[in-house]
C-alpha cells in the first residue's frame, strides 16, 4: 500500500513537464488554450501559436500571470514560411520543442454540391498541410536533439462517422487524413523515440462548439437517442486532461493511437 507521500512524489514525476518546450497551434482560445494552461501547470514551456495575435497574447499573458512560461508567436500553419519562422522563434527562445499539439483547425458549411474547390483546398491546407508542416519541423528537432518527443494531432470524431452536422465531407476527409499521418509517423519514428498519437474530441462547449452549433443546421438534438450517450457535450478542460496525457511520460509507451474523447459519441 502506498502512502499519500509515495502516490504524490510518484504522480509527480509521470506528469511532470519541467524543462519540455510544448508547441501548441491553435491555442488561443478553446483546447488549445486548456491544453497550454494545463502543460504550463506541469512545467511546462509553453508557446501559444494562433493565427490571432491579439487573443493569442492574451492568453499567453494570463499563464504568466498564473506562474507558467509562455510567449506567443503569430503562425498560419498552411504557409511553410510562417512554420519554419515559429519554429526558428522556438529554437531561439527555448532552443527547440519537445511536444507539438496539432491544434489548428478550419470550418466552414459546405453542402457537397455546393462547395468549391477553394473551399475544400482551403480545409486541406489548414488541417493537412498545417500537420504535415509542422510535424516536419517539430521532428527534425527531435531527432536532432538525439531523439524522443511527444506529438499529439488534434482529430475528429468525424474521422471515424458522420457528426452531426452533415455538411462536413471536405473536413471529416481532412481529419481522417490527419489519422492516417498520425499512424505512419508513430510507425516511422519510434524507433526515434517519438511518440505520435491522435485525441478525436466529439462535441466540446467552447468557442468554436458554439460558433459552429449557431451556423450549421444540426441534425436533431446533440445530446439525444444515438448520439452522446453521456448526454452531454464536452468542456474543453475535459478534452485537454487527454491531450496532457498523451503529452505527459505518463503515456511513455503510446503511439499510434487514435483515441476518442467523446462522450461516447462513436460507440453509440
Amino acid at each position: 500500500m502506498f502512502s499519500e507521500t509515495q502516490i504524490g512524489a510518484r504522480l509527480a514525476q509521470i506528469f511532470n513537464l519541467t524543462g519540455k518546450t510544448a508547441v501548441i497551434t491553435g491555442s488561443a482560445q478553446g483546447l488549445g488554450r486548456e491544453t497550454g494552461r494545463l502543460l504550463a501547470e506541469a512545467g511546462a514551456n509553453v508557446v501559444i501559436a494562433d493565427l490571432n495575435p491579439d487573443a493569442g497574447c492574451a492568453t499567453a499573458a494570463e499563464i504568466e500571470a498564473n506562474g507558467g512560461i509562455a510567449i506567443p508567436c503569430k503562425v498560419d500553419v498552411a504557409d511553410e514560411a510562417s512554420v519554419k519562422a515559429l519554429f526558428a522563434a522556438v529554437d531561439a527562445k527555448f532552443g527547440g520543442v519537445d511536444i507539438l499539439i496539432n491544434n489548428a483547425a478550419h470550418r466552414s458549411k459546405a453542402e457537397f454540391f455546393e462547395m468549391s474547390v477553394e473551399q475544400w483546398d482551403q480545409m486541406q491546407d489548414v488541417t493537412l498541410r498545417g500537420t504535415f508542416l509542422c510535424c516536419r519541423e517539430a521532428i527534425t528537432r527531435m531527432k536532432a536533439k538525439g531523439g524522443g518527443g511527444s506529438i499529439v494531432n488534434i482529430s475528429s470524431v468525424g474521422a471515424l462517422r458522420p457528426t452531426l452536422w452533415g455538411v462536413n465531407a471536405h473536413y471529416d476527409a481532412a481529419k481522417a487524413g490527419v489519422d492516417s499521418i498520425t499512424r505512419s509517423l508513430a510507425s516511422e519514428f519510434a524507433a526515434d523515440g517519438i511518440r505520435v498519437n491522435s485525441i478525436l474530441p466529439g462535441g466540446m462547449a467552447s468557442e468554436g462548439g458554439k460558433n459552429i452549433s449557431a451556423t450549421f443546421k444540426i441534425r436533431g438534438p446533440i445530446v439525444g437517442a444515438g448520439r452522446v450517450p453521456m448526454g452531454r457535450m464536452a468542456a474543453p478542460i475535459e478534452v485537454a486532461q487527454s491531450v496532457f496525457f498523451l503529452a505527459s511520460p505518463a503515456a511513455s509507451y503510446v503511439t499510434g493511437q487514435i483515441i476518442a474523447a467523446d462522450g461516447g459519441f462513436t460507440v453509440s
